[in-house]
């Protein structure tokens, strides 16, 4: 894997860490979370080490935090299916 393609997560998640404008928050967050999901998915074929695969389990589980914090919803929420048992007003 190269250097370039680990930096690029890195970058993004270090936007979203550091962004104090409230505004665009919510859009380094996503670009952070999928730039860290296209490396992890590269990390499991390259079999990449367990530091790495720890690294990018932090930085996601950061990124929820983070999510949380602003208010957001959490990416696990936005794909859940409506609770079916819940009337609909």
């Amino acid at each position: 894997m190269s250097a370039d393609h680990q930096d690029n997560w890195q970058v993004a998640y270090q936007a979203a860490l550091l962004e104090t404008d409230p505004a665009k928050l919510p859009a380094r967050i996503e670009q952070a979370y999928q730039a860290i999901q296209l490396h992890l998915e590269a990390a499991r074929q390259n079999n990449s080490s367990d530091v790495e695969h720890q690294a990018l389990a932090d930085a996601l589980a950061n990124l929820r935090v983070l999510r949380r914090e602003a208010g957001l919803p959490s990416t696990e929420s936005a794909k859940q299916k409506p609770d079916s048992t819940t009337p609909n007003r």
